[in-house]
């Protein structure tokens, strides 16, 4: 069985079918290709903060261990290093979602992707309320404004105001 976090992009569509096309199903386990080329894997998942960090911090030591003469230490290190980012690869894409806005919704369990993703959208899709798309050409007509309700009622009062003085006046 495989587990999944369900994340929903920040500014989703009122739609139940488009919503559920944007969601974003992120594995939680162990990622071999993440574990294997850890950069390749950042940068196709567009996470540039933590690329840069994995460089840097990657960088920094195999250069302070290599100077220091600990070549097979170096060696040694980069590669727990990419082990355990394959065990947290899924962990820092979800983290990279929340930052950008994205909302944890779920999690959900199943024998693969395909039946995971079923298995939410069945519980998910009939629980989210719709707002209906306005028709195709026409024009939805906006709500009047408070200034404008404010005018229009004084109008009022004003007109009802002069006939009630001119009946007074006869």
């Amino acid at each position: 069985m495989v587990t999944y976090t369900v994340y929903e992009p920040p500014h989703a569509s009122a739609n139940r079918l488009e919503s559920a096309e944007q969601l974003v199903f992120v594995k939680d386990g162990y990622t071999i290709i993440g574990a294997l080329l850890p950069p390749i894997w950042l940068l196709a998942k567009r996470m540039w903060l933590e690329f840069a960090v994995y460089i840097g911090g990657s960088g920094l030591l195999v250069w302070a261990l290599t100077s220091a003469g600990a070549t097979e230490l170096a060696n040694v290190l980069v590669l727990i290093i990419q082990i355990v980012f394959g065990f947290e690869a899924g962990a820092l894409y979800g983290a990279a979602l929340e930052r950008r806005g994205w909302r944890l919704v779920g999690t959900v369990t199943g024998r693969g992707q395909e039946d995971s993703e079923r298995r939410f959208l069945e519980v998910w899709l009939p629980t989210r309320t719709e707002i209906p798309p306005a028709p195709l050409g026409a024009a939805t007509p906006a709500a009047p404004s408070w200034t404008a309700t404010a005018l229009t009622r004084a109008k009022e009062t004003i007109v009802r105001g002069r006939r009630a003085w001119a009946g007074a006046q006869t």
